[in-house]
């Protein structure tokens, strides 16, 4: 007689899962502790880099530059942070309209991943059509949840940003592409959510120097 035949289910190995979380956890620390030592910095750096002009006009225009790109910087912040919020009410709406649970969460989840760009509109439309595989019986009803969450999201891109922002702070889908993929290696999670403000900032100090102003131009879209 055969003997029996051993079956068994394998789990996730934890070591994996661990490596993978503490992967992220080790990015956001060091992000937010750089974060924390740059403000604790203050003005320090620009103050360095004003004594090492030779001349007084030079100082005047490093000191006129950096505070116009502080400022636009911070417009850019908030405008992009109003505009997420509106969108993930938005989503939050719509999700509710057709019954989906916790349309709190898919909002907050769709304006938060909206500061990621594209991989942002993927990782959400996947998510909820995910969930409205699971809640509705029919296909049709579980495909209006991504479709809700696309539709948004393109009306936001291609219309209400750029009407918010002009067309002073448009970069190239490429340099986001590039932006985001070497940051994300460098410097993961945080990586990928600094890696626009930081081709913001650099497109708004090549536009305004003499010098680098190509650079700025070929950043744009």
């Amino acid at each position: 007689e055969a003997e029996p035949l051993r079956v068994q289910v394998e789990q996730p190995q934890l070591g994996s899962m661990l490596n993978i979380t503490g992967s992220f956890l080790a990015s956001a620390s060091i992000m937010l502790v750089l974060l924390y030592f740059l403000l604790a910095a203050g003005d320090r750096f620009l103050e360095k880099l004003v004594t090492l002009m030779p001349t007084f006009k030079d100082r005047r225009r490093v000191v006129q530059l950096s505070r116009e790109v502080q400022c636009k910087m911070s417009d850019y912040l908030f405008t992009i942070t109003a505009i997420n919020f509106v969108l993930g009410v938005s989503i939050g709406v719509g999700m509710w309209l057709i019954e989906l649970p916790n349309p709190f969460l898919w909002g907050v989840v769709g304006g938060v991943l909206n500061f990621i760009p594209f991989a942002g509109l993927a990782i959400g439309a996947t998510l909820v059509f995910i969930e409205g595989l699971g809640t509705f019986h029919n296909l049709a009803h579980a495909a209006a949840a991504p479709a809700i969450y696309v539709g948004l999201n393109a009306l936001e891109a291609n219309f209400i940003t750029p009407a918010m922002l002009g067309r002073s702070i448009r970069l190239n889908p490429v340099m986001i592409v590039l932006a985001i993929v070497f940051w994300g290696w460098l410097w993961g999670v945080g990586g990928v959510l600094l890696s626009v403000p930081l081709l913001v900032a650099l497109k708004i100090f090549f536009d305004h120097s003499r010098t680098l102003a190509p650079l700025g131009v070929f950043m744009e879209q």
